[in-house]
């Protein structure tokens, strides 16, 4: 883990859609340390995210990177554009 940890973000009841607001604070709290998040895409309920750009520009914002997780890249390929997000 080279000294990094992990923060989970919440999600919303029933879609798994991720918690804006708390993705927001937890960004904010940890700015100096961020490094990265980590995004299933579809995710796990089959859902692409709807926010995902606005998910991505937050983490930039505070130094961060995002990974998609590659274990759904057969469900973009043909319906969206990983570079474009």
């Amino acid at each position: 883990m080279a000294g990094m940890r992990v923060v989970t973000i919440k999600c919303e009841n029933g879609t798994g859609n991720l918690d804006m607001e708390d993705l927001k604070t937890k960004c904010e709290k940890y700015s100096e340390e961020l490094g990265a998040i980590m995004i299933t895409y579809p995710s796990t309920f089959g859902i692409f995210e709807p926010k995902v750009k606005e998910a991505c520009e937050l983490v930039h914002k505070h130094g961060g990177q995002v990974y998609m997780d590659g274990a759904n890249m057969n469900a973009q390929i043909g319906l969206c554009s990983p570079g474009e997000i």
